[in-house]
């Protein structure tokens, strides 16, 4: 009677310390949330701005370009621990910082009046926004999928 007392305190003992360790590390589901939340964030500011901008509106653009600096901040300062949000975080933030660059790039042509900067910087941008919508794709097929 006591060798099955002391496998069951054992057995206890075992089941308390893995709820712990579960509950110490963030679910794939809340790292999921966070990614997304910031992704999230980032496509409302930019359509609040483009919702009211005309083409040429140098001063939208850079709100544009600040918004995926902010992006690029957030997403950098997340702190995840699964491996394949790791890389899919690193992807935003390279989307982010490539649609900043070529944005102000943008700004910069259309100030100097450079139609063929204007156009190449325009090329940039379409180049890295074009990563948006597979990336929230697999993000989407990714944080869906159990476990």
């Amino acid at each position: 009677m006591i060798r099955s007392t002391g496998k069951m305190a054992t057995i206890s003992m075992a089941a308390l310390l893995s709820v712990l360790a579960v509950s110490c590390g963030e679910s794939k589901v809340s790292q999921c949330n966070k990614l997304i939340e910031v992704a999230n964030k980032a496509v409302s500011e930019v359509q609040a701005v483009t919702a009211s901008a005309q083409p040429q509106d140098v001063t939208a653009m850079t709100k544009i370009a600040d918004t995926a600096d902010a992006a690029t901040a957030e997403m950098q300062a997340l702190e995840l621990a699964d491996e394949s949000l790791k890389g899919y975080q690193q992807r935003f933030v390279t989307m982010y910082t490539d649609t900043s660059k070529a944005t102000r790039e943008l700004v910069d042509a259309v100030g100097k009046k450079d139609s063929a900067a204007a156009e190449a910087s325009f090329t940039a941008l379409q180049a890295a926004t074009s990563q948006e919508s597979g990336l929230v794709g697999e993000v989407n097929t990714y944080c869906g999928a159990g476990g």
